[in-house]
């Protein structure tokens, strides 16, 4: 959060003195919007488009702040005008971004056939679930096709979300279970699977999504026999977790004391934790 709220600042004192370019007004607009306050984050992507109309960033972004003010329809809007420009762009998040939002409109009963596996337990290509059933039907209206391919593509869409947005966010982590849930469980994707599901679980607001959510989790580890039960998977990921807020806090104290310091966030973020990329 320190360095949005210094990246923040440092956006504000360039628009200050004015001339600053349009990359300076989408970072401005992602670190309000990393810091919770969606609407200036919209604010200030309007004020772009003004200065500088018809930039694929500046639908992404609006795209991307109206699903958190909770306006789909709104969001699903300026993405496609995101997409009518580069339809290809961020390795093809953007689409799946898109489905993404109108897949969550979807009815979502407690008791859904999106937590049932195919009969056979294994030939799950052919019969996927969820988000992963959407997307088939997007993807190939008239073949019905969904492989390898068409998994591997959707899994890097919703990383791509998770990175730019909240990996925690129990919508893509149960998108993320569905699309592994669909794949080979020779690759250890009913694993991961579980992983999500639980996140999700643990993420998601009210009790009847938290249900149906744990349906879909212990249908997941019902399968994987007694090494990975919805206790233990439980705890591991519990325990996965803490590991990350510990890391998260030590990224956040040592942000803390370079912003004391005057020095560039960035530069030192990689310096520290990524030296390889910074030449070191």
């Amino acid at each position: 959060m320190e360095f949005y709220r210094w990246r923040a600042a440092n956006c504000q004192q360039a628009l200050g003195k004015g001339g600053a370019t349009s990359s300076v007004y989408d970072d401005l607009a992602v670190s309000q919007h990393k810091q919770g306050d969606h609407r200036a984050a919209i604010a200030t992507m309007m004020e772009k488009e003004k200065l500088f109309p018809g930039l694929y960033e500046t639908y992404s972004n609006l795209g991307t702040f109206y699903i958190y003010t909770g306006e789909p329809d709104e969001a699903v809007k300026w993405i496609d005008k995101a997409l009518a420009i580069n339809p290809d762009a961020h390795f093809g998040r953007e689409k799946y971004q898109r489905w993404l939002v109108l897949w969550s409109q979807e009815p979502r009963p407690v008791k859904t056939e999106e937590a049932v596996l195919p009969d056979d337990g294994h030939d799950r290509h052919n019969k996927p679930t969820g988000f992963a059933r959407f997307l088939k039907e997007q993807l190939n209206s008239d073949t019905k096709h969904w492989g390898e391919p068409e998994r591997a593509a959707a899994l890097k869409g919703i990383l791509g979300m998770m990175r730019f947005a909240d990996f925690d966010n129990p919508l893509l982590q149960e998108a993320l279970g569905d699309v592994l849930l669909s794949g080979d469980w020779e690759t250890n994707s009913m694993t991961n699977a579980a992983f999500a599901y639980r996140i999700a679980t643990s993420k998601a607001g009210r009790a009847e999504e938290k249900q149906r959510l744990f349906s879909k989790f212990t249908t997941a580890t019902g399968v994987l026999g007694e090494k990975w039960n919805p206790k233990k998977v439980g705890l591991e990921v519990t325990s996965l977790l803490e590991k990350g807020k510990t890391l998260s806090e030590s990224v956040r104290r040592d942000e803390i004391q370079w912003a004391k310091t005057r020095k560039d966030l960035s530069a030192e973020f990689i310096r520290k934790y990524f030296p390889k990329e910074s030449g070191l």
